[in-house]
């Protein structure tokens, strides 16, 4: 009778001790293990993330190396997904005091319930604002993996988030002549492009903003896995393939360049119905 072989269940945990080790082993890293066992003594969560996300592109044959000058700063990964295609990883973590406060949800999960909230598009927004120049200047495609791993982070940083941050928040507007009402956003949260001058048409033209996040992975770490969905600028200073990355679904702009009178996005690649992409956690020797 032929029998099936479940992998064992990895933690974060586990993650972390791989990723330590694997520091500690090469000498090349010393100065960034030291800084790496300061970071997880001052900024925990901060540290697992790191160790989750260089794990996961291991994992995936994303083939990162540790980028980071310990002396001058920088993203934290460099990828080579072929021998001749690069690109770069800065990660960030939220904390879940400051999503908890911002969504209005409990700080932990306690049980089954109900209720509203609000999401947190401000709070994503802030991050590609101050990572931005981290991933500039350097000719190759930047990627900003924003992670939580917050009880609720899988409500507030799924497919609707990253609408949000494409595009900010829908906005009715109900004609008082009694036209049907029409759905407009004004982009004041949206992470890649902004609102800009009249053409000479009188048009509203949008302009691409923060150039050097090529895409960006929102990743909800779990206890065993994470779930990550894709953003893709649609007029990066370096393109980001998608390809590279597969599993992700990601969403982009079905048209570009934009006008004011047409906004319309589209999710590609991932699963046929563009889920939530699910890695478990794996241990990279």
């Amino acid at each position: 009778m032929r029998q099936s072989v479940t992998a064992p269940r990895v933690s974060v945990n586990e993650i972390v001790e791989i990723y330590w080790r694997f520091l500690s082993r090469n000498k090349q890293y010393a100065q960034h293990f030291e800084q790496y066992k300061k970071r997880y003594l001052s900024d925990q969560k901060a540290a697992e993330a790191e160790a989750v996300v260089f794990s996961l592109l291991r994992a995936e044959k994303q083939n990162p190396d540790i980028f980071e000058d310990p002396g001058t700063g920088g993203p934290d990964f460099l990828c080579h997904p072929s021998s001749t295609d690069s690109f770069l990883v800065e990660v960030t973590s939220l904390d879940s005091d400051s999503m908890s406060k911002k969504s209005a949800l409990p700080r932990t999960m306690t049980g089954a319930g109900g209720g509203a909230f609000g999401l947190i598009t401000e709070k994503l927004l802030s991050s590609a604002k101050n990572k931005a120049r981290q991933l500039g200047g350097r000719s190759l495609p930047g990627v900003l993996a924003i992670t939580s791993d917050y009880d609720f982070a899988g409500l507030l940083m799924d497919r609707m988030a990253a609408q949000y941050l494409m595009t900010s928040a829908p906005q009715i507007n109900v004609p008082l002549d009694g036209r049907p009402e029409y759905v407009t956003t004004d982009f004041a949260h949206a992470a890649f492009c902004s609102l800009g001058l009249l053409d000479a048409s009188g048009n509203q033209m949008i302009t691409p903003r923060r150039q050097s996040i090529s895409a960006i992975l929102l990743i909800t770490i779990h206890p065993n896995e994470s779930r990550v969905v894709g953003l893709l600028h649609p007029e990066p200073a370096t393109a980001f393939d998608p390809n590279w990355f597969p599993k992700v679904p990601y969403l982009q702009f079905t048209h570009w360049p934009l006008t004011s009178g047409k906004v319309e996005t589209e999710w590609i690649l991932g699963d046929a119905e563009h889920r939530d992409a699910a890695f478990e956690h794996r241990l990279i020797r």
